[in-house]
């Protein structure tokens, strides 16, 4: 029986792509090209693909029309949102995810954050760091503690149950939102997770976490009248893709007071403009996109991708797949 031929676009350095490569299983025919890779050279070499694997999930259109022999994208990242799904839908290519790989990583990312942002991680550590040592003489008490705060969920797939299951054992209270999907009764006594509405998840959580993905009706899913729902006290959590928040409303949010604190690992555009005003202000953490990639993570997309496509391969049908709009 022929091998099946995957193509591996990415770009990983030399110290992570091993961890990838390790996990390729036998009896298939591995070929790894740089995601910045000539585009004409990546046409010649997906003309006979039967699978193509990609990470970060950039994939050009003509590439994948060239792919003619495809069953499967196969995106190592947690999301699809640079894969044109319209024309993958149009192709008969189905495109999957890395089947919650790296929900540990960015799960743990998360309450990081929601802990820094309540105690002010950075500004003290940064005033330390500069030679400082009390912020001031006199003070104010402006760190908070996670025990008995209202963490609201936005989505609640795969990384959000993770973040609410940590979130328990800070004692602290967990409700979510989720236009399509909804915990069982007993998943959601496991979590202590209740659902509510969008507007009441806004107006009565301390903490707003994002975990949905970007889609055309998530885009700026928070604006200005979101934000005028929340609490004066609240802080938000982003992690899942920058678009989602709209990065105008959300700095004249922080910088009146409207909100208390965010915490952004993703941006609308990355890199950020190195002069963007919403990442020097005082009460935002930002970190650049690092929630999800961790040494522990990359050998799960490894393993999880592998074996959805020899599901494929086997004439099974893929897990983890985009839901075409």
């Amino acid at each position: 029986m022929a091998e099946p031929k995957v193509v591996f676009f990415n770009a990983l350095s030399d110290e992570y792509r091993p961890l990838i490569l390790d996990k390729a299983p036998p009896g298939i025919n591995l070929i790894t090209a740089p995601i910045g890779m000539d585009e004409a050279k990546k046409i010649e070499l997906v003309q006979d693909a039967d699978f193509l694997m990609v990470f970060p999930g950039k994939l050009p259109d003509a590439v994948m029309r060239a792919a003619k022999k495809c069953r499967l994208i196969q995106v190592l990242s947690a999301a699809y949102d640079e894969i044109n799904l319209k024309l993958a839908k149009g192709l008969g290519i189905p495109v999957a995810n890395n089947g919650g790989a790296n929900s540990v990583a960015v799960a743990e990312h998360t309450i990081m954050a929601i802990l820094a942002a309540h105690r002010r991680l950075v500004p003290y550590a940064n005033h330390v760091k500069a030679g400082g040592w009390r912020a001031s003489q006199n003070r104010k008490v402006d760190v908070f503690e996670f025990e008995g705060k209202m963490l609201g969920l936005l989505g609640i797939g795969n990384i959000a149950q993770k973040v609410a299951r940590r979130a328990r054992a800070f004692d602290a209270q967990v409700q979510y939102f989720d236009k399509y999907a909804r915990l069982s009764p007993v998943q959601q006594e496991a979590l202590g997770a209740k659902p509510v509405s969008f507007e009441e998840l806004l107006r009565t959580s301390d903490v707003v976490s994002i975990h949905v993905p970007l889609t055309k009706e998530t885009t700026h899913m928070i604006g200005r009248r979101e934000l005028s729902l929340m609490k004066p006290n609240a802080v938000i959590i982003n992690t899942a893709r920058g678009g989602i928040i709209d990065e105008g409303a959300l700095f004249d949010a922080l910088q009146s007071g409207t909100i208390a604190a965010a915490a952004l690992d993703v941006r609308e555009h990355e890199p950020p403009d190195p002069n963007d005003p919403l990442s020097k202000l005082d009460n935002v953490i930002a970190t650049p996109h690092t929630a999800g990639p961790t040494l522990e993570s990359f050998p799960k997309r490894a393993v999880n991708g592998f074996a959805n496509i020899m599901r494929v391969w086997n004439g099974e049908p893929p897990l983890w797949t985009a839901q075409f709009e």
